[in-house]
């Protein structure tokens, strides 16, 4: 049998740690972060690890080149588990199709690991004989399902009593004769012959070694979780496994359009989708392979950086697969923050009442992700024998098709923000919760933009932010506002005492025009955004899927050697890592290895809100057109006054106005006759809120015509 010799491949990080200043007059100025004089006292973490994570981060990782697989890997063998998630000491159980007469599992748990990404927990073979021949997928023509369930199991894993949690990998390795095609990225093409080996031919260049090619390629991913059920981590990070699934095209179809039934390996990914053909539902019973075609819809792309990130500096986390947030939905409840990442616009029912209940009883939420919770979902069992429950995702979708559609009556499967009649539950908009709502589509990678007006907020404690002139506006990062992104919108459900952290306005944007399905072109602003529910938890929400690309640099990239996870050449973002750390600080979670060059942060001790003060109008004003209403605001307890709300029905509803310390809203009452109460409430940079005592009250002309 013939053995893997795994080379160990030193490497240095290096981290690029600036931030781009650009003036009010359009000049750009580079700017390092405060200097910090922590890094030579910081004892060595492996010493006296202070979490299970640190101590699992001490152990080495395996270099990427042992890991990764190109695209969505090789099409001739591919598999899932037969659960998304497993809890320790359970046994997660594979179903793996592939003609190969010889494979191995090789195991693996992402991490930081000195900067490796993974370390190979275990190898495992197969179970059963080889090769094994795998039944037809069912298809069920109506929904256009593709369940793989019918599938016999390959092999299985006994994950540890003892191990860590965490988003693991089986990498099915062949080791079966030379594959058919000699190239490296060509693991679905045809063969052809390999150019002889003359000093023009191909390789020459890098003397006939590829450089960064994998160190064995014929291989894909099967990406699962792994559960502490009995954990009281600082903080449980959510996958977000439901929307990899809604995109996922294996079988010929996905929630985003159906293709030739030759996609089912993976395929060519240039062919275009019939939208006509959607399917309503999909099924966790089938190889993931969205990392040819939807590369943004895919664990690699944005979720494994704040993976890497977190637990580079020791944060006390465990994960949690996004189905678990419905059916173990009480154990949000246990930890002090629930965070989530990348593209998470899937939400059941239950799995929004469970995130809500967790935010009611305290628990802080961060939203690192985009287009959180647009779509409503519900789960049905699998479609084969075993009727395997949570492993059906429904969603028919039916905001597009102006109509219902799903055959359970009392569900919605559409917009959450649907208000039409035929939407049995109501609209929930998802920014009554999130803060944010998406409205931006497409594939955009923008910078993120923090004028000097949101500088002096704590959020930016101790980063190059911080130090901005009026005028100017630091540039985060070009990808972090991608691929799509979230706006604040006024629509009546905005929570109490949402405030702005930036503002990035970006024009001729593929904007959302109704409820969720028609784009055209437009202008939008993102803003990251922060409030407190009135239980005490802090809400914090990116409105970007690919956030976590400012806090590490490695991701999935597509070049013409295919896709794989490489650093981007500026590396990532240390303002953007250093607020994390200061958000998750004011969230009561502390990093136990902090990296070197950032600050450790404390939580904020004001408790109290600012003071709002409307001077104009004055009471007893009779209005006889649009008015401005105009007023102050200040924070006696040392905090920045971050944002300002009015109410022109006497508290009823609020509205955001312009402006903090000083600050404007524009007002046109609908009604003449009538007597108005009009308020205003504040909110500083501890998202403390504070209703002002003054009330104006006044009245509209009456119309003569």
């Amino acid at each position: 049998m013939k053995r893997t010799i795994r080379r160990l491949i030193l490497s240095t990080t290096v981290l690029i740690c600036c931030a781009l200043i650009a003036t009010g007059s359009g000049r750009v100025i580079a700017q390092t972060a405060p200097a910090t004089n922590q890094a030579s006292a910081r004892p060595d973490p492996c010493r006296t690890p202070g979490n299970k994570v640190v101590a699992e981060n001490c152990r080495p990782g395996n270099p990427r080149e042992e890991w990764d697989i190109y695209n969505a890997g090789d099409p001739d063998i591919q598999g899932f588990a037969t659960d998304i998630s497993v809890n320790l000491g359970e046994r997660v159980e594979f179903k793996i199709k592939t003609h190969s007469p010889r494979y191995r599992i090789d195991i693996y748990r992402t991490g930081w690991y000195g900067g490796r990404g993974a370390r190979l927990v275990e190898t495992v073979r197969p179970s059963a004989p080889l090769p094994q021949t795998q039944p037809e997928c069912r298809i069920h023509n109506q929904t256009r399902l593709v369940d793989c369930g019918t599938w016999k199991v390959s092999a299985a894993w006994q994950v540890p009593r003892d191990g860590v949690s965490g988003v693991y990998l089986a990498r099915l390795v062949r080791e079966d004769d030379e594959p058919t095609s000699w190239r490296s990225e060509e693991l679905d093409q045809p063969p052809i012959e390999k150019p002889a080996a003359l000093p023009h031919a191909y390789g020459a260049l890098g003397l006939g070694r590829l450089r960064d090619a994998l160190t064995e390629k014929r291989a894909s991913h099967i990406v699962f979780v792994v559960r502490d059920d009995a954990a009281r981590s600082e903080i449980l990070l959510q996958t977000s496994d439901v929307t990899w699934t809604a995109f996922n095209r294996y079988g010929g179809s996905s929630l985003y359009g159906s293709w030739p039934a030759t996609q089912g390996g993976g395929g060519n990914a240039g062919l275009a989708p019939d939208l006509e053909t959607r399917a309503f539902m999909v099924s966790y019973n089938r190889p993931l392979v969205n990392r040819l075609g939807f590369l943004q819809d895919q664990f690699f792309n944005s979720e494994y950086p704040l993976v890497r990130w977190l637990e580079r500096n020791g944060y006390d986390v465990t994960y949690f697969a996004g189905v678990d947030t419905d059916r173990r939905g009480a154990q949000l409840r246990n930890h002090r923050v629930f965070m989530t990442s990348g593209h998470d616009a899937y939400w059941s029912g239950a799995q929004r009442q469970n995130i809500e209940a967790a935010r009611d009883a305290g628990v802080n939420l961060a939203f690192l992700s985009g287009s959180t919770g647009m779509w409503r979902t519900r789960w049905e069992t699998s479609h084969d024998s075993a009727k395997t429950p949570y492993r059906t995702l429904v969603s028919y979708k039916e905001t597009h098709a102006d109509g219902k559609l799903d055959s359970a009556k009392d569900e919605w499967t559409g917009a959450w923000r649907d208000s039409r009649v035929f939407n049995p539950i109501g609209p929930k908009p998802e920014n009554a919760l999130v803060g944010t709502l998406h409205t931006v589509g497409g594939f955009r990678n923008d910078p993120l933009l923090v004028p000097a007006d949101y500088a002096q907020l704590r959020f930016w404690r101790n980063t190059s932010v911080a130090t901005q002139k009026t005028g100017e506006a630091a540039i985060l990062g070009k990808g972090i506002l991608g691929h799509e992104w979230d706006q604040d919108v006024d629509n009546g459900a905005r929570p109490a005492g949402l405030t702005h952290l930036s503002s990035t306005k970006i024009q001729n944007v593929a904007y959302l025009q109704d409820l969720g399905t028609l784009y055209d072109s437009g202008t939008a602003t993102h803003h990251l955004t922060l409030y407190r529910a009135a239980g005490g938890a802090l809400v914090f929400s990116a409105g970007t899927p690919q956030y976590a690309w400012g806090l590490d640099d490695h991701h999935t990239h597509w070049t013409t050697g295919g896709t794989r996870v490489r650093p981007e050449v500026a590396g990532p973002v240390k303002a953007i890592q250093q607020a994390t750390v200061n958000l998750l600080a004011d969230m009561g979670a502390q990093p136990a290895s902090l990296q070197p060059d950032l600050t450790a942060a404390q939580p904020s001790q004001d408790t109290s809100g600012p003071v709002a003060r409307i001077l104009s109008p004055r009471p007893g004003t009779l209005v006889a057109g649009p008015l401005t209403i105009q007023g102050t605001a200040e924070d006696a307890d040392g905090g920045v006054v971050a944002a300002v709300e009015v109410s022109v029905d006497g508290g009823v509803t609020w509205h955001p106005a312009r402006g903090t310390s000083t600050w404007i809203y524009e007002w046109t009452p609908a009604e003449s006759g009538d007597r108005f109460t009009i308020m205003s409430r504040a909110t500083d940079d501890s998202a403390n809120l504070r209703v002002s005592e003054q009330v104006v009250q006044v009245t509209t002309a009456r119309r003569t015509s």
